[in-house]
């Protein structure tokens, strides 16, 4: 039986191991993503060879022609959208940067006071208020207690000068705010405060929001502001 064996050369060894070696690495695999150029080489190359008696349907290649540029120009519209935000958000943190130092006027309790100045605050509210009383405290209890005349609805300016009940002019700090009043049925009603501070810092949400951190040390969100000023 030996004799009917067929002599394997050195020839026929290498070509058996080139069959046993993987053909499917990634150095030879081509690459299986498809661009326009790729569907329009075979779309050429098949109408280039094509039976003339029976004519091929582009159809489908013209269909998925389509399709991949739909898809290119989403890519590059969401590409372009990407971009806008991203120099938006950047002219956003310029224009916010350009807020640290000013005085803001908003919606809190809580303001920052100078030894010999006066600050000033809003009152705001929705309904006809009468015996209004202002209430300025600090870290140890109730300052001063300011009476306000009858309010209506809208906005009143209130004006503390720094002195306490007792007359005593208050060192520089940070005070806290209440405001409330009686409304027609007799009840005490709280009413909103505006105050003054200083932007001591800005920061950008992941959002793409504001925040604005204040002397007081409270953080706020910028449409909160209701006036800002040097």
């Amino acid at each position: 039986m030996a004799d009917y064996l067929p002599s394997i050369t050195t020839g026929n060894a290498d070509y058996l191991s080139a069959l046993q070696q993987n053909t499917t690495s990634s150095s030879s695999a081509p690459s299986s993503a498809m661009d326009q150029s790729d569907f329009l080489l075979l779309l050429t190359t098949q109408m280039q060879n094509q039976d003339p008696s029976k004519p091929m349907d582009p159809t489908n290649f013209v269909t998925d022609l389509t399709q991949m540029s739909q898809l290119e120009a989403t890519n590059n519209m969401n590409a372009s959208m990407l971009a806008m935000a991203t120099s938006f958000q950047s002219m956003q943190t310029m224009s916010g940067a350009s807020l640290i130092g000013k005085n803001v006027q908003v919606s809190g309790e809580d303001f920052s006071h100078t030894a010999g100045a006066i600050s000033q605050f809003t009152l705001n509210t929705d309904t006809p208020l009468t015996d209004v009383k202002v209430v300025i405290s600090d870290a140890n209890g109730v300052v001063k207690e300011l009476s306000v005349a009858d309010m209506q609805s809208g906005d009143k300016r209130v004006d503390w000068n720094g002195f306490n009940n007792a007359d005593v002019n208050q060192p520089d700090g940070v005070y806290s705010l209440t405001a409330y009043g009686t409304n027609s049925d007799g009840e005490l009603q709280s009413i909103d405060t505006v105050v003054a501070s200083r932007v001591n810092a800005v920061g950008i949400n992941p959002d793409g929001t504001m925040t604005i951190t204040l002397a007081t040390g409270e953080k706020v969100g910028l449409d909160t502001v209701r006036e800002i000023s040097g």
